[in-house]
């Protein structure tokens, strides 16, 4: 009996089990393309949101208030509409370019570019919100996108539509979605400074100051901008006496402003740091003098006394800081946390100036720190091995 024999589709004979395993191939072609089809929605969908909300949520809510004073809509519920919005988006780029095979996931490639322009601020912020340069790059990046699609399209028909290895073809998908998350990533804002000082200003907005404290408590090199404003933070809450020398304060006194040159810091910020104080610097007016004069002008306002007393603090000037706190006649043992330490090592560098501060947990902890400074006082690296142990008092600030 004659073995049955069909015609290809270029005039070839197929015989029919060559056949049957073409549809095998097919059929099975079809089932992993639909499987990596949802995976890679998926993945979208969870990065997308976790991008938006997690990652660059401060920003999302900060362009909300760019466009609106008030925010109507929570930024989880923006972050999860606009992650739909561009699963849509790349459903209908899908079905006019007509991309699969190894390539399927390059149809997501302007839901990821939208995405990472989303967050592509900087400064000027309030100002401008996403980046003015998107005005004419975005359209003209996703028309030349489109073009090399439809050319991409005509001239590889035949080799996107050939059967493929399910396994080569997820694992060149998958590479391209992590290669437009990197993209996605490397254009949007990833200034720690700014997300520091968006994170501040809603802490503080929303009267959540354990959180405030939180922001950047690891930071070490905190730009002059940002511990300006934790200092505002702790001020608004009222212990700025008490936790300020907790963290590094490298700009001295002048860290209690912001810098006068601008660029590093939001005019809104700059705005709220202006109305807690009742007034701004005047130009080229230093940290000190400043809140001196306010001081002066104003001694029954806690803010301005309380930052007049961390200024002296921040500039060493012991002598002043004390003299202040006597004429206030103030009880020792109520004092926040770094003024009894600057009081108690005044004490200890003027014995005979008649200050007297009894507190046995001090004690303790003077004793602890002339241990570890007698310990560490001819090994190399002294002031950062003292930081370890006791960066977060006055003392080592003052001494190192």
């Amino acid at each position: 009996m004659a073995q049955a024999v069909y015609s290809g589709p270029f005039g070839g004979r197929i015989e029919k089990s060559e056949r049957l395993n073409m549809n095998h191939i097919h059929l099975s072609n079809q089932k992993a393309a639909r499987i990596l089809t949802v995976v890679c929605g998926l993945l979208f969908f969870a990065f997308s949101f976790i991008y938006l909300y997690v990652f660059q949520g401060d920003v999302l809510e900060a362009l909300l208030r760019s466009w609106s004073d008030r925010v109507v809509c929570s930024p989880w519920v923006v972050a999860l509409l606009v992650t739909v919005i561009l699963l849509i988006l790349r459903w209908g780029i899908n079905v006019l370019l007509g991309l699969k095979g190894h390539v399927r996931a390059l149809s997501y490639f302007p839901s990821f570019l939208l995405l990472g322009v989303m967050t592509d601020v900087d400064y000027t912020l309030y100002d401008e919100g996403i980046a003015s340069r998107w005005a004419w790059l975005l359209p003209l990046v996703l028309l030349v996108f489109i073009l090399v699609g439809f050319a991409f399209r005509r001239l590889c028909r035949q080799w996107m539509d050939a059967p493929v290895d399910n396994a080569a073809m997820a694992t060149s998908n998958l590479t391209l979605f992590l290669l437009l998350c990197f993209l996605t990533v490397s254009i949007g804002n990833t200034d720690i400074h700014l997300h520091h000082e968006l994170a501040i200003a809603r802490a503080v907005r929303n009267h959540d100051y354990p959180e405030a404290r939180k922001i950047g408590a690891k930071v070490v090199d905190p730009n002059r901008a940002f511990t300006a404003l934790r200092a505002y933070a702790l001020s608004a809450e009222g212990t700025l006496g008490e936790y300020l020398f907790q963290y590094p304060q490298p700009y001295g006194a002048e860290g209690l402003l912001p810098d006068a040159t601008g660029g590093a810091i939001l005019p809104t910020s700059v705005a709220a740091l202006y109305a807690h104080w009742g007034e701004q610097p005047r130009e080229g007016e230093q940290a000190l003098p400043f809140f001196r004069r306010l001081y002066q002008a104003h001694p029954h306002q806690s803010v301005l006394k309380e930052y007049y007393l961390c200024a002296l603090l921040l500039h060493k000037d012991l002598d002043t800081f004390v003299s202040l706190l006597r004429e206030s006649g103030c009880d020792a043992s109520t004092l926040p946390r770094h003024y009894r330490e600057a009081l108690y090592l005044y004490a200890r560098m003027h014995p005979h100036a008649g200050v007297v501060v009894a507190d046995e947990a001090l004690d303790q902890a003077w004793k602890r720190y002339e241990e570890f400074r007698a310990e560490y006082s001819q090994v190399r690296g002294e002031a950062n091995l003292m930081r370890r142990k006791c960066g977060e008092t006055y003392w080592w600030y003052y001494q190192y």
